[in-house]
């Protein structure tokens, strides 16, 4: 099965809990791994919500002999894909057999793992989720970071509009509360922004930092500010 088709497959299935109908262009892929591959050492990487691994190939590319991976997939197709695709070549198998690479079939609430990661890079549609359960989402992952850590993700241009006007009115309402506390957060946390048009549907990968370490700059490294879109 392809990527492509696994996607829709999904999609069309539990359109709530997977979210793309396709999976992310090279370019948004980039986007989102720029910190890590900008990074100067070792580090302790969680990917969240992989799905069949357009994410997880890269950080593949980057995984240096001393870095450490954890993937979470809760979905069991992606998982399978997982398993029999990226995760059973190397460098991943590799990894895996020398413990630096896991593949955690879970949600993410269900990892301990405080401060336990330098990077958080997430594909989950936390638009198609209740305000509730992404609050928690969110702080799993700031309770998951390292002081001056970088919580990456994506969300597509336009969507959480379109959602606000959505005919039913308790989808309306779970989208404009979803909408207000991501805003909130990119207010606070918010450290660069880049929009990748060369992505179906065109999207934003954001970078945040919950709680810069002292020294560090704001920005996280391997973002060009000169092509970066304004911060929302």
């Amino acid at each position: 099965m392809t990527e492509p088709t696994a996607f829709l497959r999904r999609y069309f299935a539990e359109p709530n809990s997977v979210g793309a109908v396709a999976p992310s262009s090279r370019w948004l892929v980039a986007a989102l791994t720029a910190p890590v591959a900008a990074r100067s050492g070792p580090a302790s990487i969680l990917e969240v919500g992989a799905g069949t691994g357009a994410v997880t190939r890269r950080l593949a590319e980057l995984l240096g002999p001393e870095d450490r991976l954890d993937i979470c997939e809760v979905d069991p197709t992606f998982v399978r894909m997982l398993e029999t695709t990226i995760l059973s070549s190397a460098p991943l198998a590799i990894g895996r057999e020398q413990g630096r690479v896991r593949l955690l079939h879970c949600p993410l609430q269900e990892i301990n793992t405080a401060r336990a990661y330098d990077y958080v890079i997430s594909g989950l549609p936390l638009t198609a989720f209740r305000s509730e359960d992404v609050q928690k989402i969110l702080e799993t992952i700031r309770l998951s970071l390292r002081p001056g850590g970088v919580f990456s993700y994506f969300e597509y241009v336009g969507l959480r509009r379109l959602g606000a006007l959505l005919p039913r009115r308790r989808s309306r309402h779970r989208v404009r509360a979803v909408s207000r506390l991501l805003d909130q957060h990119i207010r606070d946390y918010q450290v660069d922004r880049r929009t990748i048009l060369r992505n179906v549907p065109p999207a934003y990968a954001r970078h945040w930092r919950f709680d810069p370490q002292p020294g560090h700059s704001s920005q996280p490294p391997g973002l060009n500010p000169s092509i970066d879109a304004p911060l929302a």
